[in-house]
């Protein structure tokens, strides 16, 4: 380097330094989050029927559920308000990718989503489970990979994907919605329903008359994320990700899951010994 370019080095340098920390910030912030604060909205994915993650209070109109109580703490955390938009997990990665929303809490990682938005470190480890008819004993996946075992899913969600992975042998009953599911169950349709344990305890509370909570072996479970717009170098992934380190330190994140839970009526020590999250 000569002394010319050596000089125009250290004048920057020099102008850089002199930047306020809040100037710098905003130069790494990215597209996505400029984009938000100059709308003065941060918009999230929501959808009912997946109870503790999403709840729509038909009384008052407004969102509830762990994924919303994160969604409002983010939305305070860069200054604007939430505005819930509602999608389905099948639809999500289309919505963000399109730009009809900035974040959707509680979306799986996959290498196929991966290509088109990008993703936050783990918010929880969800174990998939069944809700199954009172009657079915089995206690391993393999029990259940079997024709005459008809188990629904709701379509492109997490569970769809595993099911499509893990029980290649067994009856699919790929419906549209969690929603149905339920009722394909229900109606002696499905033996048994996959979820992950967050929605399953709740299912199964719901319908205790009628099914049970089973945790298969060998246990297998997906990380649980934020799925995020993507920036040409992850500046929003990063820091939504700095975000959610703070909170994980103050113990926040396991309160909004713990609070959740009983937003549905789920006491926390009726929990199976072995289900963790």
């Amino acid at each position: 380097m000569n002394r010319r370019d050596f000089g125009k080095t250290m004048l920057l340098a020099g102008a850089a330094a002199l930047l306020s920390p809040s100037v710098l910030l905003a130069a790494a912030e990215g597209p996505t989050l400029k984009a938000i604060r100059e709308r003065g909205t941060l918009r999230i994915g929501v959808f009912a029927g997946t109870e503790p993650y999403y709840h729509k209070n038909l009384a008052t109109g407004e969102w509830e559920g762990f994924c919303v109580a994160m969604g409002q703490d983010f939305a305070q955390y860069i200054g604007v308000k939430l505005e819930p938009v509602e999608t389905t997990w099948g639809n999500a990665v289309i919505d963000l990718q399109s730009n009809k929303i900035d974040m959707m809490f509680g979306l799986s990682d996959n290498p196929e989503r991966a290509k088109v938005v990008d993703f936050s470190k783990a918010l929880m480890d969800n174990t998939f489970t069944l809700v199954a008819r009172k009657d079915l004993t089995v206690t391993t996946w393999e029990e259940m990979n079997r024709p005459e075992m008809r188990v629904a899913v709701d379509l492109g969600s997490t569970q769809d994907n595993f099911a499509r992975k893990t029980l290649p042998n067994c009856t699919l009953v790929a419906l549209k919605s969690a929603d149905e599911t339920i009722l394909a169950l229900q109606s002696g349709r499905a033996d048994a329903i996959i979820q992950v344990a967050l929605l399953a305890v709740v299912t199964t509370k719901n319908l205790a008359q009628v099914s049970k909570l089973i945790i298969p072996e060998p246990q297998s479970s997906q990380p649980t994320t934020i799925g995020v717009r993507r920036d040409p170098n992850g500046e929003f992934r990063d820091f939504v990700d700095t975000w959610l380190a703070e909170r994980r330190k103050e113990g926040k994140v396991s309160n909004w899951i713990v609070d959740s839970l009983a937003l549905v009526g789920v006491d926390k020590s009726t929990l199976p010994a072995n289900l963790t999250f």
